[in-house]
């Protein structure tokens, strides 16, 4: 089986180097030169372009930042569906609108190419050690094929339904943690403001029903360790909440509360967050409060 891997930025790198360390062969485009010189000490393969992936293998997965370069790199003159033969797999892994995810679909349909959607679980650390979680739209002849291949990425493939569900429990999901973001900020700053021990209030928070997994996993690795590097970058968590909130919109659905979040992640980017991991919002909103950094 020949793999080609469109995408190596935070996510998409160690996703694909578990394909390859995996015994797969993976070629694999990038804009970032380096990324690309890094996978091929991996023992992976580089393509000059889009075309010569497409044209040249068994199944495509791409894992872009959005919406706007999914369509232009799969639906694009010189894009996956242009090269890509018949019978073929195309799995996208971005996180996108569910119009796009269905305009991907109905496009590959036409090309008889099977299509399916895969967005990414879990955080970037869990990529890392190939301990990610798909959430896969399939059709249900596909899934055991699809399942066995996306399990050399992680360990968890859950079947959402047919082709477009992932995407959609994808938005659903990242509306959940990125709420948690701004929820768990206003509560530790909460409690430095009252003068509680941070220590002990972690305990209290993740000993509790008010845990979840945001805070217990990854804040303490992370903005109050004083890591601040995007393991989930602000702008892309504001991006996932902007495409729940639309999802929301066009079906008619109120998110009052995600739509609040989704403004205070607008806030931190205008603060000038951009670039830190979406735990930094705790830092945001220390600041905007005029309370001391929280750290551990």
């Amino acid at each position: 089986m020949k793999i080609g891997f469109i995408g190596l930025g935070r996510m998409g790198f160690p996703l694909a180097s578990h394909l390859v360390k995996n015994g797969l062969d993976v070629t694999a485009f990038d804009l970032n030169p380096a990324q690309i010189e890094k996978f091929i000490q991996l023992g992976g393969k580089n393509a000059e372009n889009i075309q010569d992936i497409a044209k040249n293998v068994d199944v495509v997965f791409t894992m872009l930042p959005g919406p706007k370069q999914s369509k232009d790199v799969i639906l694009g003159e010189n894009g996956v569906l242009a090269n890509l033969a018949e019978g073929k797999y195309l799995i996208e892994l971005s996180t996108i609108d569910t119009d796009t995810v269905d305009l991907l679909y109905q496009n590959a349909q036409e090309k008889n190419i099977k299509f399916a959607d895969a967005p990414v679980g879990r955080l970037a650390a869990h990529a890392d050690k190939g301990q990610s979680l798909f959430m896969l739209g399939a059709e249900e002849s596909e899934f055991s094929y699809l399942q066995d291949l996306l399990l050399k990425m992680g360990t968890t493939v859950l079947h959402c339904g047919e082709p477009g569900a992932g995407t959609r429990m994808k938005l659903i999901n990242n509306l959940m943690v990125l709420c948690y973001c701004q929820l768990n900020s206003e509560a530790l700053v909460l409690a430095k403001g009252l003068g509680l021990d941070t220590t002990k209030t972690f305990e209290v928070l993740t000993g509790t029903t008010a845990s979840n997994g945001q805070l217990k996993e990854k804040w303490p690795v992370k903005v109050l360790k004083g890591d601040l590097t995007p393991g989930f970058d602000i702008a892309l968590g504001f991006k996932d909440l902007t495409l729940a909130c639309q999802a929301a919109q066009s079906t008619g659905i109120s998110l009052p509360v995600g739509n609040l979040v989704r403004n205070m992640f607008q806030l931190a980017r205008h603060a000038g967050k951009d670039g830190q991991d979406t735990s930094s919002m705790t830092d945001f909103w220390a600041e905007a409060n005029e309370i001391e950094k929280i750290r551990i």
